[in-house]
């Protein structure tokens, strides 16, 4: 992990943190890009109500515990254990607290009613329900999303402090993007489209709108492709048109392309958890999407997102005995 991408302040504030995480689980880190910014936030992926139910007590989160249950629930009675697949902790490390409230993300398995979302899936991840005007503006987000693309995560923001959901969606090209944002949010169409030209030709697009009582005008678009950089060259290419645009310094650039690989006991002694030097076990780094931040009035803003997950490579089973 190179300090240009992770300075050892922000691997201090992380540490303490990881410690408190099961060590079985998908991690991504958020790294800012722009040569000033240093702060570096931590993502847990969740599969598992039991798990998820002790980190939500551990964290505060007492109020997900009635939608954690549905979410160990099965079949189509069940709309929260049929439609949420993941469920994603995200960790805003650049404040004063060690271990803030983390954000709430629930991920998606296919396409949902938008009464269910609004009525339903985000009052559960929120704590609360969504305001009459707040719910108006979810359904419609919702149902405008065009047949070829869908909901794929849908967010509380409420340990941000403001109140506001969510909504990140899959599968729009640039063109539909900005027929997508005339359609719903006209007046943050703007500095979006300035920035969607580095995207063209990405493999996977995600459009995020933040919505609170009305739709916020800072939004988000990520982009990514399905190989890693040593097999897919347009990764390198979208890295070089942010340096060019001043959104990614070339330090952080280099940085990204070392972090993919995977590391076991034997490569990495010294920072192996113990206990768990096990030959087949390996720690894989991959790199997951670029998101840009665009604000109206400011430049906007580059993050990476760094993927780490434990795997442990199987051995091939003996011939049973005749």
């Amino acid at each position: 992990m190179a300090e240009s991408l992770v300075a050892p302040p922000a691997l201090d504030r992380i540490l303490p943190l990881a410690r408190q995480l099961p060590g079985d689980a998908l991690a991504a880190l958020e790294a800012r890009l722009a040569p000033e910014e240093g702060a570096v936030d931590l993502s847990l992926r969740l599969t598992r109500s039991p798990q998820a139910l002790e980190l939500a007590e551990r964290f505060g989160l007492h109020h997900l515990r009635p939608l954690l249950l549905r979410w160990a629930e099965e079949g189509e009675a069940s709309p929260v254990g049929s439609l949420v697949e993941t469920l994603w902790l995200e960790f805003d490390l650049g404040g004063p607290t060690p271990a803030p409230r983390p954000v709430v993300c629930a991920g998606l398995r296919g396409r949902a009613e938008p009464g269910w979302i609004a009525g339903s899936l985000l009052p559960g991840l929120h704590g609360e329900p969504l305001s009459g005007r707040q719910r108006t503006l979810v359904e419609a987000c919702c149902a405008a999303i065009p047949e070829k693309a869908r909901l794929l995560y849908a967010f509380s923001l409420g340990a941000r402090g403001a109140g506001e959901v969510r909504l990140e969606i899959l599968g729009l090209d640039p063109q539909g993007v900005r027929e997508y944002m005339e359609q719903t949010a006209p007046h943050a169409a703007g500095p979006l489209a300035a920035v969607l030209p580095l995207f063209e030709g990405v493999e996977r697009l995600h459009l995020s709108l933040d919505i609170g009582e009305r739709i916020s005008p800072r939004v988000g678009v990520e982009g990514s492709f399905r190989r890693l950089p040593h097999r897919e060259p347009r990764w390198r290419q979208l890295f070089d048109l942010l340096v060019a645009r001043g959104l990614c310094s070339p330090e952080k650039r280099d940085a990204v392309f070392v972090w993919p690989g995977h590391d076991s006991f034997w490569t990495a002694p010294e920072a192996w958890p113990a206990g768990a030097a096990r030959l087949n076990l390996f720690c894989v780094r991959s790199l997951s999407h670029v998101k840009l931040v665009c604000s109206p009035g400011r430049e906007p803003e580059a993050k990476v997102y760094l993927l780490f997950t434990p795997f442990e490579r199987r051995r091939p089973g003996r011939p049973q005995e005749a």
